[in-house]
């Protein structure tokens, strides 16, 4: 065989195994939504202002001006939990595998068929419901404001975390 027909049966060769292997991708994670993104994005916004408006505590008696922006607030995250699972999550051995592996750790990806970012955003409903139910009753002190948007924070970050990194 000569260097040219060496070098073209090479390169033949090198094509169909770079054909073969990108046909063979797996997909591990959900596509990126834009739309989901950017409304996590203006929710979030929108929640540490609320959040900037309670910290000094608040009093149960003047509940009812802020009861309509807990609503909203709610409302807005349950549609982003909607919209999170609305897109498939794709299922096959890699990602069992990784569950797998991470669940004897006691650490897990997926939970169910949810994504992550929508089981994180689920805990912030959650928070900002018991927020509510809380300054509705008795109001809540500056501590506790603090405590709520902690906890809050910390699933946003997941959350944002989580979609940002969808965007490759």
């Amino acid at each position: 065989m000569t260097n040219l027909a060496r070098m073209t049966a090479g390169a033949v060769l090198s094509a169909l195994t770079l054909v073969l292997i990108s046909a063979c991708a797996t997909t591990l994670a959900p596509s990126y939504d834009k739309a989901l993104v950017d409304g996590l994005l203006s929710t979030s916004s929108d929640m540490m202002e609320f959040f900037a408006s309670t910290s000094s505590g608040t009093a149960k008696e003047s509940f009812a001006k802020r009861e309509a922006t807990y609503n909203n607030l709610i409302g807005r995250v349950d549609a982003l939990v909607i919209q999170a699972n609305a897109r498939p999550i794709p299922k096959n051995s890699v990602t069992d595998k990784v569950n797998d592996a991470l669940s004897k750790r006691g650490v897990r990806i997926l939970e169910g068929d949810d994504a992550p970012s929508a089981t994180a955003l689920q805990g912030i409903s959650k928070t900002i419901t018991k927020m509510r139910d809380t300054d509705k009753k008795q109001g809540i002190t500056s501590a506790e404001a603090g405590l709520f948007k902690g906890q809050a924070v910390i699933y946003l970050d997941q959350a944002i975390t989580y979609e940002s990194y969808l965007e490759r």
